[in-house]
């Protein structure tokens, strides 16, 4: 193991003492059965006309276990920050695994433990909801167990649910069909190149975000992006410059209405913001913004997309040969009609079933001798043996000669390939596709019409199901894994946030936004100034601003992210490593934070 792999196995290690510590000190704190937990903010007794430093340290001495929530906290973000090192380590685990198999000292069909572990903990999505264990061992410690109970039932888990529903809706074939189409058009006035795509998907889908919502836009860029630009294999620095654009596009794109960006979710209502006054306030600056950074980062990039031009086009030649000379449905039928002339001649299926009555028998004749007489003649011992070969007979069948199999026998055989099709998606089924998201969309504030609507759209996809993709919900439930998990801990983030905010000049909230919205949810941040009393409008923008602005610094900075990342994940070798993000983050964010401030 290398050092640096020591040195994160050692703070891991002393991040968990800690927290193990700071739960053996809170233990002796009271334990009653019903506990003001978390503490209201507007509970605290904080000193008059005191610093932020000693609002703090006054907030630790009245409730201790704020220190520890936060140690956890932190140790979350330390963990995610350290993701791509867990994915060494798996791949490390599982080439050594390979090995013993090989060498004969592992069964073959078993995997690695360990390497699963690592799996586990590299996952990016996993790592708050793995720290919500400990969060709640220390809550328990502290309290008691109704507490932790008490608390995680407080919380209200609409997002996750909506994030579940809108990205498993915006993801499947006929929106993404759709949308391809649109942009397809949009691309082929500008000529169809490589660079107009990526201009495009960067520009065109974050703001599309205003209306279907943040998570439904990245669902839609992050797969285009995939299929028509990560597929090109380009470098390493325009695949983090490029995902973080997007991040940073999208944490913009939503915030033209008062309804597609959880940030702004969060104060819409408390200050009275609707979709006029995001529009007005926010829309031109949140377009400029975006086209402006895009653009930065086309002009920077633009030898490493210059550099894929020939791989783009023997990409679209070889898709356009394909399309044009090779039908599916004609070549199954002529391979099928293919298999059964070439076993006609040869008598191969006619073989294979000689030889499998020979062996059936021979195992009929051991079982026999293995046998008593009583035993023989008690049980119909062929007919056992028979219903089980046949059963394996046919599986073995499937699986080697398939085609050769009859009718009645034949089994569905997984076509790798499937989701990547060309087939045309008939228009009515896009149209009904897009009254489900805009149903969905309308209704994200209402958990039980959303989710009747998506049972419904579930039935209509089983019915549709030849014009859809493998629905895939593992992606949506990871990322809602992820919010929630994050709610639970960011929760208890309020003790040491809302003194910031509520003590700070205008720009000094906004950078502090920006900052703090890095490594915690912005919607949470834009939430926690709502508890301020009296809160000015340059204040109130300061903070939005910086929300937005901050969005795309981190995978845990705004909602979406998770969704984007946990799509485009595959083309990372190694997994997205947060600070090769955060160094391309840096610049659209500086150049959005400017603009905010400038035309404010």
């Amino acid at each position: 193991m290398k050092l640096k792999h020591k040195t994160i196995l050692l703070i891991t290690t002393a991040l968990l003492a800690l927290t193990a510590l700071s739960v053996c000190f809170a233990h002796t704190d009271s334990n009653t059965s019903r506990v003001d937990f978390p503490k209201q903010l507007e509970s605290y007794k904080d000193p008059e006309d005191a610093s932020i430093l000693a609002i703090i340290r006054s907030r630790i001495k009245e409730h201790p276990f704020n220190v520890v929530a936060t140690l956890i906290f932190f140790a979350a973000i330390i963990h995610t920050m350290l993701v791509s090192f867990f994915h060494n380590w798996a791949f490390k685990f599982e080439h050594r695994y390979e090995e013993l198999k090989k060498e004969g000292l592992r069964d073959k069909s078993s995997q690695s433990m360990m390497a699963g572990v690592c799996h586990l903990l590299g996952e990016v999505e996993a790592v708050f909801g793995i720290w919500a264990i400990a969060l709640a061992v220390a809550i328990a410690s502290f309290f008691n167990w109704h507490t932790f109970v008490s608390y995680v039932n407080n919380l209200h888990y609409t997002e996750p649910l909506f994030i579940v529903v809108v990205m498993t809706i915006a993801s499947s074939r006929p929106i993404l069909k759709l949308f391809e189409l649109l942009m397809w058009r949009i691309v082929n006035f500008f000529g169809g190149t490589l660079e107009a795509w990526w201009l495009i998907i960067l520009i065109f889908a974050p703001l599309l975000g205003s209306l279907v919502t943040e998570p439904a836009a990245m669902t839609i860029a992050a797969f285009l992006l995939s299929d028509k630009f990560y597929i090109l294999k380009p470098s390493n620095r325009l695949k983090y410059a490029t995902l973080a654009l997007l991040f940073v596009n999208v944490s913009v794109g939503g915030s033209l209405t008062n309804f597609a960006s959880p940030p702004i979710l969060m104060v819409a209502g408390p200050w009275g913001w609707d979709s006029q006054f995001m529009l007005l306030t926010f829309g031109f600056k949140s377009i400029a913004a975006i086209i402006l950074c895009t653009i930065v980062y086309f002009i920077l990039f633009r030898k490493d997309l210059s550099d894929l031009k020939e791989t783009y086009e023997d990409y679209r030649y070889k898709r356009h040969i394909q399309h044009r000379f090779i039908s599916k449905k004609e070549l199954e039928s002529n391979f099928d009609d293919l298999e059964k002339l070439v076993d006609k001649r040869v008598g191969f299926t006619s073989e294979l079933n000689a030889y499998s009555v020979i062996l059936k028998e021979n195992i009929k004749e051991l079982a026999a001798l293995k046998l008593t007489e009583e035993e023989q003649a008690k049980y119909d011992i062929s007919n056992a043996i028979d219903e089980k070969f046949e059963g394996i007979k046919i599986e073995e069948f499937n699986r080697t000669i398939p085609g050769l199999m009859p009718n009645k026998d034949e089994t569905q055989i997984f076509d790798a390939n499937w989701d990547a099709r060309e087939d045309r998606v008939p228009k009515w089924i896009m149209l009904v596709n897009i009254l489900f998201l805009i149903w969905t969309v309308f209704n994200s504030h209402e958990p039980v019409l959303f989710l009747s609507g998506f049972l419904f759209y579930l039935g209509f996809y089983q019915v549709t199901a030849f014009y859809q993709n493998r629905m895939d919900l593992k992606p949506a439930l990871l990322v809602a894994f992820f919010i929630g998990g994050l709610m639970v801990h960011g929760g208890l983030q309020g003790w040491w946030i809302a003194p910031l905010l509520a003590n700070l000049p205008e720009l000094g909230l906004n950078i502090t936004s920006i900052v703090l919205t890095a490594f915690n949810d912005n919607a949470a941040i834009t939430y926690l100034s709502t508890l301020v009393t009296d809160f000015p409008d340059t204040l109130k923008y300061a903070i939005v601003t910086g929300a937005i602005t901050g969005g795309g610094l981190t995978v845990i900075a705004n909602s979406p992210n998770p969704v984007g990342q946990s799509i485009l994940k595959k083309h990372f070798e190694k997994g997205v490593s947060s600070l090769q993000l955060l160094k391309f983050a840096l610049l659209p964010t500086f150049i959005t934070g400017l603009i905010f401030f400038l035309t404010r």
